[in-house]
């Protein structure tokens, strides 16, 4: 019983993945006027998420010490090397794709292994935690999703090709919880090397790649707007989670 609801929860978070669908639709000059603001959305979303969210988790489930900053900077380091290969290969290859979107994919990638294990953890705890956990993680999407959508379409990507993406990303969702529910020792070892890795590779995406696209634009008190809007969101998760 408790695995079917774990699957159902999974099923419906993932769901919002496709939330850019909502885009396909959209004609390119409405979509190109909007793009902009999904990055500093998704900018917003990100480190507010790192720094209200898995840092706090981070601190006070596993505890952050000097081996914590280390795999936080390899994170990075690693999100560096994976950017500039695949810029390379971009680039001696016959595609024309910015490197970015590959690097958020595989950030995004182990972001949802996390997602999972939070929520099959969650409603292995109790149902209403398992509850909690699924709407604070839906609500932590519904800002990011739309922010990725335009990364990657600006990345290069087509808006097919970023639907697909996202939709493809979002099945390690169910590889976390699976993580949980088949060999749930492993996956309870596994959150506090992964967490930090995590961390590491937005903070560099958001650093390096998202905020430097914006923050010489001269509408920069819209994109700061925006951007505190996508803080503001991860800021009040922990509330929608108390008011479930």
């Amino acid at each position: 019983m408790v695995q079917q609801t774990i699957l159902l929860s999974l099923i419906v978070t993932s769901l919002f993945s496709a939330l850019g669908a909502s885009f396909l639709y959209t004609s390119k000059e409405n979509f190109e006027k909007m793009m902009p603001y999904m990055i500093s959305l998704s900018a917003g979303s990100i480190f507010g998420g790192v720094f209200i969210h898995l840092i706090f988790r981070l601190s006070n489930k596993f505890s952050y010490g000097r081996i914590t900053g280390l795999l936080i900077l390899a994170g990075m380091g690693g999100s560096f090397v994976l950017e500039r290969l695949v810029h390379w290969h971009c680039h001696h290859g016959e595609s024309h794709e910015d490197a970015l979107p590959y690097v958020l994919a595989v950030g995004d990638s182990f972001h949802n292994v996390l997602d999972g294990v939070l929520i099959a953890t969650s409603f292995l705890a109790s149902t209403s935690a398992g509850i909690a956990a699924t709407v604070a993680i839906i609500a932590h999407k519904v800002p990011k999703e739309l922010g990725d959508f335009g990364v990657m379409v600006n990345g290069g990507f087509s808006r097919l090709k970023a639907l697909g993406a996202q939709l493809a990303i979002s099945i390690f969702m169910f590889v976390g919880a699976g993580l949980v529910v088949g060999v749930s020792s492993f996956s309870r070892e596994s959150v506090p090397l992964l967490l930090p890795l995590v961390v590491g590779n937005f903070v560099y995406i958001a650093g390096s790649d998202l905020l430097p696209q914006f923050k010489h634009d001269e509408a920069w008190i819209e994109h700061l707007t925006v951007f505190s809007l996508g803080v503001l969101i991860m800021y009040l998760i922990p509330y929608l989670k108390a008011a479930v």
